[in-house]
């Protein structure tokens, strides 16, 4: 009985440590248009709440499988990354849409996946990326 309550800390610390290994966190990187028409550096999410939200608006979005044509470029790209640079995974693209009233969003995914966000998610989506309101967005 004394060797296993020695033994039984050392296993839980093991256990914990590769559970939380096998974890791969993500980051989100978002690039905002330019004036010029390119897409620049705008921000980088890494808080994991905020990294969740996005990623469960998206995952409950009811996506249509059609290549779509916008009339005007993106406002917004973004993508996930992975936080470990070992961890080797393709990066799909998402684009972002303000809609004229500005109150909601639509989003491309990789270029034949489109879904139009309604008012509460584009607010809580737009927000997670961007950390501003939707409303308060200048064109």
């Amino acid at each position: 009985m004394c060797h296993f309550k020695k033994i039984l800390p050392l296993v839980l610390v093991l256990f914990i440590a590769t559970g939380c290994a096998g974890m791969e966190r993500q980051k989100i990187e978002v690039g905002k248009r330019s004036d010029m028409g390119i897409f620049e550096d705008f921000k980088e999410i890494t808080k994991l709440k905020k990294v969740s939200a996005v990623k469960d608006i998206l995952h409950n979005a009811e996506w249509e499988k059609i290549k779509v044509d916008m009339a005007r470029e993106a406002d917004y790209q973004f993508i996930f990354q992975f936080v470990n640079p070992d961890t080797q995974a393709k990066a799909i693209p998402y684009s972002v849409w303000i809609g004229p009233d500005k109150d909601t969003i639509e989003i491309i995914e990789g270029g034949y996946q489109y879904v139009h966000l309604n008012k509460e998610d584009s607010s809580m989506l737009f927000e997670a990326i961007t950390e501003t309101k939707l409303v308060n967005r200048e064109i």
